[in-house]
């Protein structure tokens, strides 16, 4: 029986992190069930994609063209590189076909705790998440060299990719993979500073803290959100929030957090390195800055006759039952080239609206809401049921959010300990009245 999420997900989450857990077990008769797979994915996109004319593409011939290598493809692999090419003639984000080949999984649940973003072709590691890491060497501003003895350089060779957005993805998507391992394993990383020599840090790797929320297909996902108060340069009291995911969890932190910095001048979401989730959160989150149940979007699909309307849901109760205002001071959202998904829409809509001003580096461009189901290989497919526009119509699939204030990821500024993102999004809090 298919299965796919009870709501749908805007879903560059999965395309960032299913691949990494995907178990699957290879069945005898591989052949009969790379053809079924072949023949589902066309249909369901053939049924569900929300353009009938489906951009330009000539479905039809896509299918006559492609089915007969299915049929004489000499291993699952080379059935899965069609379907693979089946996908990518849409010329779409979240059309993808998730597997557990070798190259695609991770060797354990436990992870390095960093974040590594890429610069200039490299990984720079962005933030340290346990203090052991930090206090064996890791910090950020540190180049990756190697990881457990393999060359970086040649971890990334023959990345395929037609732009160098495409790439550092792909370049992420493969490193991100190394830094997972067994439960009481340990990772050695060579790093470097800019004016230093190499050296080796040995850590532990941690599964990873937060809540456990589980969806349909995907893997198990660790939500996480951080609070704190801040202060500009000229003494203005900020608060500051960041969740990792658009998941349920997050709703009632989220909540006290904005309730926490109501009398402040301003509050800094940060949303960088947030892939997305359920996009019918938007509407809460959007109504803690919000007081009008204005759109923030449309979603258009082939099921509804007409779009779907994602509007705000002003929170004039708190959780504790008092009646408030929302937030009416300065909003920052600060984005980076992993934010994707919900995280997009929910920016643009906000920045579209004239609610925010968004800091950081341009997103990922893959806003299109999608759903999963189970093929008879046992692979996975993510398909895009629909696309989202904002209230002025504008698309985020493929271009993403442009920053109002773009920032460049210096390992300079990450070295000495600074976040030049808050600090651009507090001198811009100190120009107000």
């Amino acid at each position: 029986m298919t299965r796919t999420f009870g709501r749908r997900v805007a879903g560059a989450l999965v395309t960032t992190f299913l691949a990494i857990a995907l178990t699957t077990a290879q069945s005898a008769s591989w052949r009969a069930d790379a053809l079924a797979s072949f023949d589902e994915v066309w249909q369901t996109v053939n049924d569900t994609y929300y353009d009938p004319m489906f951009g330009g593409v000539d479905w039809q011939a896509a299918k006559t063209d492609l089915r007969p290598r299915v049929i004489t493809a000499e291993s699952p692999e080379a059935a899965r590189v069609v379907i693979r090419e089946l996908l990518t003639r849409l010329k779409r984000s979240h059309f993808v076909l998730l597997t557990a080949t070798p190259e695609e999984m991770v060797s354990g649940p436990a992870l390095v705790p960093i974040e590594i973003r890429m610069a200039a072709r490299e990984p720079v590691i962005t933030a340290v998440t346990d203090k052991k890491a930090a206090a064996a060497g890791l910090k950020p501003g540190l180049v990756i060299v190697s990881i457990d003895g393999k060359p970086v350089a040649t971890m990334l060779q023959g990345i395929d990719a037609p732009d160098d957005k495409s790439r550092a993805l792909q370049a992420w998507r493969r490193l991100s993979r190394e830094l997972y391992g067994p439960d009481g394993s340990r990772a050695t990383l060579r790093v470097r500073a800019e004016d230093s020599p190499e050296r080796d840090v040995t850590i532990d790797r941690l599964r990873p803290s937060g809540q456990v929320v589980e969806l349909g297909n995907l893997p198990p996902l660790y939500v996480v959100n951080e609070s704190k108060a801040l202060k500009s340069a000229r003494g203005k009291p900020v608060g500051y929030i960041k969740f990792n995911y658009w998941m349920a969890p997050i709703n009632e932190p989220v909540a006290l957090a904005v309730d926490r910095f109501r009398q402040s001048d301003a509050i800094i979401v940060d949303l960088r390195g947030n892939p997305g989730g359920l996009a019918s959160m938007m509407s809460g989150i959007a109504g803690h800055f919000l007081a009008d149940p204005v759109l923030l979007g449309t979603m258009k699909t082939r099921q509804t006759p007409l779009p779907l309307s994602y509007r705000v849901n002003p929170r004039i109760v708190t959780t504790d039952g008092r009646r408030v205002e929302v937030f009416a001071g300065r909003l920052a959202i600060l984005v980076d080239e992993l934010t994707g998904s919900t995280s997009e829409t929910f920016t643009g809509a906000m920045q579209s609206l004239g609610r925010a001003r968004v800091f950081g580096r341009q997103t990922m461009g893959q806003a299109l809401p999608a759903v999963t189901k189970r093929l008879p290989s046992g692979d996975v497919f993510m398909y895009a049921v629909g696309d989202f526009t904002t209230s002025t119509g504008r698309s985020l699939e493929g271009s993403g959010v442009t920053p109002d204030v773009l920032m460049d990821l210096s390992r300079r500024t990450l070295l000495a300990g600074r976040d030049a993102d808050v600090e651009a999004a507090l001198a811009w809090i100190d120009m107000a009245r």
